[in-house]
């Protein structure tokens, strides 16, 4: 990578995912993506059960998601360098482009899975709206 880093931007793109994350899987799709995966919750969703079995609830998952999501950025930052995207509507175009390339890894590997078609809309979705909100921060926030 070249020196061209916004550390703001890319601290901003995280915590923007990280929310859009958190409301897309904790509150707009909470319950597509449980069933989809096979997930329950006792009365009051203090035990998970995945296939009837009680679920381990560490932290692990979201450090390591936090670490991917900076990764992420670094990537997307990258990768709009190289592509001189340097404005909000050409970060955007990238990061859905990456978006929809996830929506179909995520699609191939479901189908494989024999997981629902529900569990790839919510995931591959929100692949989509990930990376297209990650790539308009980066290219808006881009150093010259």
């Amino acid at each position: 990578m070249d020196n061209k880093i916004n550390w703001i931007a890319i601290l901003a793109s995280v915590v923007a995912t990280m929310v859009i994350g958190f409301l897309w899987y904790g509150a707009i799709f909470q319950n597509q993506w449980m069933a989809g995966n096979g997930i329950t919750a006792n009365e009051d969703s203090t035990i998970m059960y995945k296939n009837g079995a009680e679920m381990d609830m560490s932290f692990t998952p979201m450090i390591v998601n936090v670490i991917f999501m900076f990764i992420y950025a670094f990537i997307m930052n990258w990768l709009l360098n190289k592509l001189n995207a340097r404005n909000l509507q050409s970060g955007a175009m990238v990061g859905l482009a990456v978006g929809v390339t996830h929506l179909m890894n995520i699609m191939v590997g479901n189908m494989f899975a024999a997981n629902p078609s529900s569990l790839t809309m919510v995931d591959g979705s929100y692949s989509i709206v990930l990376f297209t909100v990650m790539g308009a921060i980066l290219g808006a926030m881009q150093k010259r």
